[in-house]
């Protein structure tokens, strides 16, 4: 039996193992070579990618350069010009700090670096290849600094498998290049897929940075907000209502210009947005704050993408309130008021009598209520029966409308939610917008076994997408053909819409790939095997009627005898059910 079972790892194994912290991805790749290129002062940066980073990651910058020790050092485990002392690590002020990037990419590809500082006469190349010394040269090179990464992982099989399809990695790639260009809209950044061009964002005010990236605009979608207390500044713009999306892919948060991850804030700014969105909708935001850094912690997740504050709450409540008041002056009007669950006002109160007391209706039964007044007089219940007079008929008649054709066939649309109608076993309430998700569905799944045609537009529509949500479009080409659509993309993520499926609801022609596409980034890449089902089910979400939308007669009718000539009637594609049944038993109980 051998002495010792601990040993110390050799530093080729420990560098490996520390890369898996550093660099899960290619993207994670290009987030530390691009924060390195801002960190050195660079103006420009531009990223090249090949394969989504797997076979080249190419990011130049004309940052201040290195001499060529510091070109050596720079592959070297924790070595790094962003600190020196313990107090430095209290008071971080650059994207990186810990000297692990470099050399946990070394661990993992083959690099080289080129690099010049302005007042050297000549500048350094290093070639480094894992578990093989560095080879260092003079080079003739602009100033600035390259980083040119091949081969990612490939001496690691195990993790590379693990990559996702191309499209996904690059989705994840883009996405970070949105972030990083958000955080520093001073900076100009160029950003390559092969030789096509993505993007090529030039210096611009935050407003303008906003609308290149996110293909919004800025000026009619979002207000602009600052605020300054207690230390800390919030400055950046928050959306409109009208500019929600169905993911969160539309918020980005900085902090001293790091892109951070932070839930508690999210939903600091979302809960200012209380009532005004519908569910599942949320806010789209660009905010930056600005905070003495001793008074934050950037060193407590490996790719530094989470912070702690030392007042989190404070903070917390200061984002929350920013966001309200600029909503507030926005002139944002709750459009919430009449769609409020009857849970939440049970008690409604119409207008007025002549005697000035107010008609009180309890919304779930239809009963009006004794007037305030009458009760007042007396410590018991009036046993007399409630007068109708004209304005209670009327405010009846308000909440119980009873319009043409609504009473068709045994059909009724009630309270502009529910379509209700009679079986063998009672009455059934039936959700309008959940059986039009169960139709929608079906007919989607039985028309992609068949012939597709799509409806053509008489012009095509140009939608705007950018690269990420362009990426995922690629990536579900041929579920939008089996849909309908007709579709011709372009490398910047622009796309020319000339046919949808018929189910489109008029008018949102321009809108819907959008929508579905927003979905699709909040589920999730999708197996290829459940990727028929998963697009078909976002699809019929975003298509089927509102709630609220008002059916006639004919229409109502023709809902219910399609939802039950469906092979699963009773749920939507999520499981949520469709139908409820009151049996006739259960209304006679409630009678007696």
């Amino acid at each position: 039996m051998t002495e010792h079972t601990i040993h110390i790892l050799t530093e080729h194994l420990a560098n490996q193992i520390a890369a898996g912290e550093v660099v899960q991805r290619p993207e994670s790749a290009v987030k530390e070579l691009v924060e390195n290129a801002i960190d050195a002062g660079a103006t420009s940066v531009t990223v090249i990618v090949r394969e989504a980073g797997k076979q080249l990651i190419h990011v130049i910058d004309n940052g201040v350069g290195m001499s060529k020790s510091d070109l050596e050092l720079s592959i070297v485990r924790h070595a790094t010009s962003k600190i020196s002392t313990e107090d430095d690590l209290q008071s971080i002020q650059t994207l990186g700090f810990r000297g692990e990037a470099m050399a946990s990419i070394a661990a993992i590809a083959d690099v080289e670096i080129r690099t010049r500082r302005a007042h050297d006469e000549t500048g350094w190349t290093l070639q480094s290849r894992p578990g093989v010394a560095p080879d260092t040269r003079a080079a003739a090179l602009n100033v600035g600094t390259q980083v040119i990464v091949r081969s990612l992982f490939y001496n690691v099989p195990a993790r590379r498998k693990f990559l996702k399809a191309d499209l996904t990695e690059f989705r994840h790639v883009s996405e970070t290049m949105q972030r990083l260009a958000l955080s520093r809209p001073d900076i100009r950044f160029v950003f390559y897929d092969n030789q096509a061009l993505v993007f090529d964002l030039k210096p611009a005010d935050l407003r303008r940075r906003i609308s290149d990236v996110l293909s919004l605009d800025a000026t009619r979608s979002f207000v602009p907000l600052e605020s300054v207390e207690g230390g800390i500044s919030i400055t950046g713009f928050v959306g409109l209502p009208h500019a929600a999306r169905q993911s969160r892919s539309g918020q980005f948060l900085f902090l001293n210009n790091r892109p951070i991850v932070s839930r508690p804030l999210a939903h600091a700014v979302a809960s200012a947005y209380e009532h005004l969105l519908d569910t599942g909708q949320h806010p789209v935001f660009v905010l930056h704050l600005t905070v003495d850094p001793r008074r934050i912690d950037v060193n407590v997740h490996p790719q530094k993408q989470e912070v702690k504050f030392d007042d989190e709450r404070y903070v917390y409540v200061l984002v929350q309130q920013a966001v309200a008041k600029v909503l507030t002056h926005a002139n944002v009007i709750p459009s919430f008021l009449g769609d409020v669950p009857l849970s939440s006002r049970p008690l409604q109160s119409l207008p007025q009598q002549a005697d000035g007391t107010s008609i009180v209706v309890n919304r779930f039964t239809g009963e009006i209520l004794t007037p305030p007044a009458d009760r007042m007089g007396s410590p018991f219940p009036s046993q007399r029966e409630p007068v109708f007079t004209t304005a209670m008929q009327q405010a009846y008649g308000q909440l119980f409308v009873r319009r043409e054709e609504q009473e068709t066939n045994g059909v009724l649309q009630a309270g502009g939610q529910f379509i209700i109608t009679t079986s063998a076993e009672g009455l059934v309430v039936v959700d309008q917008r959940s059986a039009h998700e169960r139709v929608i569905y079906e007919r989607v799944l039985k028309r992609t076994e068949q012939e597709i045609t799509g409806q053509s537009l008489l012009f095509a529509v140009t939608v705007r997408l950018g690269p990420t949500r362009g990426a995922l479009l690629r990536e579900y080409a041929s579920e939008f053909a089996d849909l309908g659509f007709r579709l011709d993309m372009e490398n910047d993520g622009s796309v020319h819409v000339h046919a949808v499926p018929s189910d489109v609801r008029p008018g949102s022609e321009d809108t819907v790939l959008d929508e579905i596409l927003q979905a699709l980034e909040e589920t999730g890449s999708l197996p290829k095997e459940r990727r028929k089902e998963g697009i078909a089910s976002v699809y019929a979400t975003r298509q089927a009627i509102r709630r609220g939308d008002k059916l006639n007669a004919t229409e109502a009718a023709a809902l219910i005898r399609d939802l039950f000539a469906c092979s699963v009637p009773h749920v939507t594609p999520k499981g949520d059910p469709t139908y409820v049944i009151l049996t006739y038993e259960e209304l006679a109980q409630r009678c007696s």
